[in-house]
């Protein structure tokens, strides 16, 4: 079933990228790098303005629902905003064993996507490196 979340096209490709990116750079550095493309993909994919994180929410799942790219959640907590990415492609084209850089890709997103909301000052940290579905949780609070 998560071969099916991405398309079997790239499988293969994907798979041999990622395998070259882990056996050159670091985990670290492969992180840095996919957050940078996150970044990119989110310049490329701007959001309409939201006066509420809810609907920040419903613009993010529109996006991400139309490229089928699972969904997203946004809960206040003591700590911060919680998000919760559900089903992303990432360790069907990537890896299960590539999740702990692969989600870099997402925290980039949202990073961007929260700071064109006005959100300067606050920092998206992974606090759940994305599992065999593809689902992971950030924690936007502010910048260490």
């Amino acid at each position: 079933m998560q071969q099916r979340q991405c398309v079997r096209q790239w499988l293969g490709f994907l798979s041999a990228l990622s395998a070259e990116f882990a056996e050159v750079l670091p985990e670290t550095q492969l992180q840095e790098l996919m957050a940078r493309i996150g970044t990119r993909f989110a310049l490329a994919n701007a959001l309409p303005s939201s006066d509420t994180a809810a609907g920040l929410q419903d613009a993010m799942n529109q996006l991400w629902r139309g490229l089928d790219w699972g969904y997203v959640q946004l809960e206040q907590s003591a700590d911060g905003l919680e998000i919760t990415h559900h089903y992303s492609p990432l360790a069907a084209a990537f890896g299960q064993g590539h999740m702990e850089w692969a989600t870099g890709f997402l925290q980039g997103a949202y990073q961007q996507w929260f700071e064109m909301a006005g959100a300067a000052g606050l920092e998206v940290r992974i606090t759940q490196s994305g599992d065999a579905w593809g689902s992971a949780g950030f924690l936007l609070s502010p910048a260490a």
